[in-house]
C-alpha cells in the first residue's frame, strides 16, 4: 500500500493505493503534512476487518467504486454490452507531479482504459476529472461515469439547492440519513431547480463556524449527484454528467472526458468555504475575466421598454443614464427583424429596419458619445417557428423525426452540432460584432430541451454543450474586448463550465429585492459577488408585484455587479439626485466589493442577514445589516463583526441617507450616528447596539481603520 498526499494552504487529501486497485480515501480535511515515516507507518494501519456475511475481500469506498469490485449501488461506471458491464481495472501506481495525482487503470477484457486526475490548488479547491478510452475493437456505449469523493461520518448535515424561475439558489437543509440524497437534472441546461451544487458538513455548521465540504460540477448540461452512507459510516459523494441512452458511444480509440468536479473543505464555516471558491475563481486563471480594469455599472433596457423600441425614448434613456453615472448601455430583446413580441423573429439576426432605419450605428454613437459602453442581447441557440430561418430550415432544430417537438416560450432549440447551423449562428454573430463596436453580449437561453435529438435521432445534449463552449471560446479569442454575460431565463445557466467563457451572470429575472436577498445569499456561497448581475428595478417589482423603497432596492444591488433595469425616465428629479449619489458611493466601494473577502454573520433573528466585504488585511469593510422581516424580539441585539482586528481602532461611518426613524419611537443608539470610533476588540467581541428598524430595511456602514 502506497500513501499519496495533496495539500493546499489549509487542507489535505490523503489516498492509499496498492494491489492494482483504485485508491481509497484515507483523509480529506484539515492540512496534515505527513513525513516519509508517517506514510510508511500509515500504510500498515489501513487493513480492514472482514465482517461476517460480507465479501472476503473488502474494498473501502474509493476513487472509482465498481460493481465488478463489490461497489454495488455506488458503481461509478455504467455502460457496455454483455462483456463490458462490470469491469475490473488493473490500476498502475499513481503519478505525482506539482500538486497533481493521476491514476491509470486498464481492463483488457472490457477493452477500456480509465484515467483519474486530481489536483489540490493553493486555494484549497480540489479539482477532479476522468477520461475513459475505448482500447478495444468494438464500440462502447457509455451510460455514466461518476466522479467520487468521500467525506467523514461526522459530516451529518447537507444543504441542497433548488428553486425555480425568479427564485433561484433556494436552500434546503436536512440531516444525512441512511437513505442518502440525490438529484438529477435532464433539462439541457444547468437549471433553476437542480443546480449541480451540494454542501455537506458537521451538524450545526454556519457562516462563522464548523467543518463543511462544498461540491460543484462545472457543466452546463444534464447532470446529477448522489450522497450515500457507506459501510463504515462515511459519506460517498458522486457527481456525473447525465447521458441519454446512446448519447455517447465510443468507437475504438475514442475517449470521453468528464466535466470538472470542484470540491473544497474548510473548518471555518461557510465563510471559509466561500473564500476558497471565490479566490480560486478570481485568481486561478481558469475562468473568464472582463477585459477592462473594472466591471461597469450598466443599464439593461428590458423592463424599461420590453419589445417597444422607440428611438426618441432610447436617446433620452441614454442621456439620463449617463447623467446618473451609469457606464454601460445594454440593448435587450426586440432590436432584430420581426421581433415585436416573443413569438417571432428569433434566428433572424438582422437589425430591424423599421425600428432602426439607419441600423444600430446612430444609437451606438449616442451611447459612446455619452461616455458609455454598448451591449447587445442575443439568444443564438434558439429559433421561433415564425422566422425566416425556420421557414427555410425546419430541419435545423433539436428534435426526433416522427414526434411533435414541444415549444418553450414559442421557440425551438437549434442543433449546434449540425455544421451548417453552427456556421450560420457564428456568421451572424461575427457580422454584427465586426460591423458595430459592441463591448458586451448578453447571451440568453430561454427554454429547457425536450427530446433533444440530432439529425440521426440520437440524443445531442452533450454535443450541444460542447459546441456552445467552442463557439464562446472562438468569440473570446477573436473579439477579446467583448465581455459575455450568461443568462438563461435569469439564473438557469450558472456554473463553472460556462464561466470559463462568461465573466458575468444574470442571477435571476427577479429584481424584487426581498427575493434577491435569498437568491444572492445562495449564489454567493460558491460564486464571487462581482460576477453576479444585480439590478435596481422599479418601485413595484414586475415579477412579484410587491413595492419597495429606493434605498432597499439600491443597497440590495450593491453587493454585486450593480446594474439598472428600471425605466429611468419614470424617476423624479429627487430620485435621480439620490441615485446619482448612491452610484457615486458604489463606485467608491467597488474595488472592495469586487475583490474583497465576503463575510456573513450568524444571527438568531430569522428576519435578519448580515453581509460584509472586507479588505484582505481586515482594515476596511462595507457592512450591510438587512432586516427582511419583523424581528422575533422587541429589542434588537448587537452587531458583532468578528473579522475586526482587536489591536486597531475603527471608524464606523453610517452610509444611509437618514438615520432610522420608525414611527412612534425615539432612539439614540450610537451606531446610527454619522461617524463613530470603536476598537476592533469591542466590535469583534461585544458589538454595537442596533436600532429598531422597519422590515425591508438595510443599514449600510463603512468600517475603516482610524
Amino acid at each position: 500500500m502506497k500513501i499519496y498526499q495533496l495539500s493546499g494552504r489549509h487542507s489535505s487529501l490523503v489516498l492509499a493505493a496498492g494491489g492494482g486497485q483504485w485508491p481509497q480515501f484515507v483523509h480529506w480535511g484539515c492540512r496534515t503534512d505527513l513525513s516519509g515515516e508517517d506514510r510508511d507507518s500509515l500504510a500498515g494501519l489501513l487493513a480492514l476487518p472482514v465482517p461476517q456475511a460480507f465479501l472476503d475481500e473488502v474494498y473501502p469506498p474509493g476513487l472509482c467504486p465498481l460493481w465488478g469490485n463489490g461497489g454495488f449501488s455506488a458503481n461509478a461506471l455504467r455502460g457496455g454490452d454483455e462483456r463490458q458491464w462490470a469491469p475490473q481495472f488493473v490500476v498502475a501506481e499513481g503519478v505525482e507531479s506539482s500538486g497533481r495525482l493521476r491514476f491509470d487503470g486498464q481492463d483488457e477484457v472490457a477493452g477500456l482504459e480509465l484515467t483519474f486526475s486530481l489536483e489540490m490548488t493553493e486555494w484549497d479547491v480540489l479539482v477532479v476529472r476522468a477520461v475513459l478510452t475505448n482500447i478495444g475493437s468494438r464500440p462502447y456505449r457509455l451510460e455514466e461515469l461518476a466522479l467520487s469523493l468521500v467525506v467523514p461520518a461526522t459530516a451529518d448535515e447537507i444543504i441542497r439547492f433548488h428553486g425555480r424561475w425568479i427564485r433561484e439558489f433556494a436552500q434546503q437543509r436536512a440531516a444525512v440519513t441512511r437513505q442518502g440524497a440525490w438529484a438529477e437534472n435532464w433539462k439541457g441546461r444547468t437549471s433553476h431547480d437542480n443546480p449541480p451544487l451540494l454542501l455537506v458538513g458537521r451538524r450545526g455548521f454556519s457562516f462563522e463556524q464548523g467543518e463543511v465540504y462544498g461540491f460543484h460540477l462545472g457543466w452546463s448540461g444534464n447532470h446529477g449527484y448522489r450522497l450515500q452512507v457507506v459501510e463504515d459510516g462515511r459519506r460517498l459523494v458522486q457527481f456525473a454528467e447525465k447521458l441519454f441512452p446512446g448519447e455517447v458511444v465510443l468507437a475504438p480509440g475514442e475517449s470521453y472526458t468528464t466535466p470538472f468536479l470542484y470540491a473544497s473543505y474548510t473548518g471555518c464555516g461557510l465563510n471559509g468555504l466561500s473564500a476558497n471558491f471565490h479566490s480560486f475563481i478570481r485568481d486561478s486563471g481558469r475562468f473568464a475575466r472582463p477585459p477592462g480594469n473594472f466591471r461597469p455599472i450598466h443599464i439593461n433596457t428590458w423592463e424599461a421598454m420590453y419589445f417597444q423600441h422607440d428611438q426618441t425614448m432610447l436617446e433620452r434613456l441614454v442621456e439620463r443614464a449617463a447623467r446618473l453615472g451609469i457606464e454601460r448601455f445594454v440593448l435587450d430583446d426586440g432590436w432584430f427583424s420581426g421581433r415585436d413580441h416573443e413569438r417571432a423573429g428569433l434566428g433572424d439576426w438582422f437589425v430591424d429596419g423599421k425600428k432602426y432605419p439607419r441600423g444600430l450605428g446612430p444609437l451606438i454613437e449616442k451611447v459612446r458619445a455619452a461616455g458609455m459602453q454598448f451591449g447587445l442581447w442575443f439568444e443564438p441557440e434558439m429559433v421561433n417557428p415564425d422566422s425566416r430561418l425556420f421557414r427555410d430550415h425546419p430541419d435545423w432544430i433539436l428534435a426526433v423525426d416522427g414526434y411533435r417537438q414541444i415549444l418553450g416560450r414559442w421557440q425551438y432549440a437549434l442543433n449546434l452540432g449540425h455544421p451548417p447551423v453552427y456556421a450560420y449562428v457564428k456568421d451572424r454573430l461575427y457580422d454584427l460584432l465586426s460591423r458595430y463596436p459592441i463591448d458586451y453580449i448578453k447571451w440568453d437561453m430561454n427554454r429547457d430541451l425536450v427530446q433533444p435529438g440530432d439529425k440521426t435521432g440520437r440524443p445531442a445534449v452533450h454535443r450541444q454543450v460542447e459546441c456552445l463552449y467552442r463557439l464562446l471560446a472562438e468569440i473570446r479569442s477573436d473579439f477579446p474586448s467583448v465581455e459575455i454575460e450568461s443568462c438563461a431565463s435569469g439564473g438557469g445557466r450558472i456554473d463553472l463550465g460556462i464561466l470559463r467563457y462568461a465573466s458575468r451572470v444574470w442571477t435571476s429575472d427577479c429584481n424584487d429585492p426581498l427575493e434577491r436577498q435569498a437568491i444572492q445569499s445562495g449564489f454567493s456561497l460558491f460564486f464571487p459577488l462581482e460576477m453576479m448581475g444585480s439590478h435596481f428595478g422599479p418601485q413595484q417589482s414586475h415579477t412579484t408585484g410587491r413595492q419597495f423603497d429606493l434605498e432597499f432596492r439600491i443597497f440590495t444591488a450593491f453587493f454585486a455587479n450593480l446594474g439598472f433595469e428600471q425605466n429611468l425616465l419614470e424617476l423624479s428629479e429627487e430620485e435621480c439626485e439620490r441615485l446619482s449619489g448612491y452610484i457615486a458611493m458604489y463606485k467608491r466601494f467597488r474595488p472592495l466589493i469586487h475583490r474583497g473577502r465576503l463575510w456573513r454573520g450568524d444571527t438568531a433573528d430569522p428576519g435578519q442577514q448580515i453581509w460584509a466585504v472586507t479588505s484582505e488585511d481586515r482594515c476596511q469593510a462595507l457592512v450591510a445589516v438587512v432586516q427582511t422581516g419583523l424581528p422575533d424580539n422587541m429589542l434588537p441585539g448587537r452587531l458583532q463583526l468578528r473579522f475586526c482586528r482587536p489591536g486597531i481602532r475603527y471608524q464606523v461611518e453610517w452610509l444611509n441617507r437618514h438615520p432610522p426613524q420608525p414611527n412612534l419611537m425615539k432612539q439614540d443608539v450610537a451606531i446610527s450616528r454619522r461617524q463613530l470610533t470603536v476598537s476592533g476588540r469591542v466590535l469583534a467581541t461585544i458589538g454595537l447596539q442596533l436600532p429598531v428598524v422597519h422590515p425591508q430595511t438595510i443599514m449600510l456602514f463603512n468600517i475603516e481603520r482610524h
